[in-house]
């Protein structure tokens, strides 16, 4: 059904800003890698895992505390709202995995696209204008009215929001970022369990393993964040966002 109002559009950073350190499911995601690439020689495995599952871990703490909340809270206020994610993670990692795995642990779904940082400047500083005209043309069947260019401004200046935890990372538009405390939980666990002894006899995983492994990691406990939570107190009052409304976000 098409939908005659305008949408709000909400755009997330991943790493830092809705979820902590994801460095050990990024290790888990890794092996796995290494052995899919032998999945298919008939003297090694004859089936793979498919899927990285790390729900229980972003359930522990590494989700950030509120976010699952603060989503709920928006779809109720603003009705129209589109919620999207912008991350400098890799397209493979970030669609067949981390992205999956947040919208389970938080019972929500993302709009796709997933960007990416195929779509951040060389320096990895991130561009809206090369995710927004993506986003437009995506919600235009949904919100028929953004086929006018009026409508498409007023979403732009008053409809719209990116969250990242690093400060000004938006080399275009750094007007349009609210910047979020860095969120460093990170939780330890047994990586090597989650593999069988066969699995992990094939060549390279002894290497990867006593390279990125062997560390000895502490676990960074910031479980008490509430960052989000303060976020919903202060969109209580919010109807328009827009530069201003953003500007007294960062100052308060």
């Amino acid at each position: 059904m098409k939908n005659k109002n305008l949408p709000y559009i909400f755009i997330f950073d991943i790493d830092n800003c809705i979820i902590g350190n994801v460095e050990y499911p990024l290790y888990e995601y890794e092996i796995m890698q290494l052995i899919k690439n032998n999945c298919n020689r008939k003297d090694i495995l004859k089936k793979c895992k498919k899927y990285i599952n790390f729900v229980k871990v972003l359930r522990q703490g590494l989700l950030r505390p509120y976010f699952r909340e603060f989503i709920k809270f928006i779809k109720k206020k603003y009705k129209t709202v589109e919620i999207y994610v912008y991350t400098n993670s890799s397209y493979h990692w970030t669609h067949n995995g981390l992205v999956y795995n947040i919208e389970k642990a938080a019972n929500i779904k993302f709009n796709k696209p997933y960007f990416t940082r195929d779509y951040s400047h060389l320096d990895m500083s991130k561009s809206l204008t090369n995710v927004l005209n993506i986003i437009f043309k995506k919600l235009k069947k949904k919100y028929p009215l953004l086929n006018y260019k009026n409508n498409r401004y007023e979403v732009f200046n008053n409809r719209l929001i990116f969250i990242d935890n690093i400060k000004d990372n938006l080399a275009d538009f750094p007007n349009k970022q609210l910047t979020c405390p860095e969120y460093k939980y990170s939780k330890k666990y047994n990586v090597i369990k989650k593999f069988k002894k066969k699995e992990l006899e094939i060549k390279g995983i002894n290497n990867y393993i006593k390279t990125k492994l062997s560390i000895n990691k502490k676990n960074e406990n910031t479980n008490k964040d509430i960052f989000f939570k303060k976020l919903i107190k202060k969109f209580k009052k919010i109807k328009n966002i827009n530069d201003q409304t953003i500007k007294n976000l960062n100052e308060n």
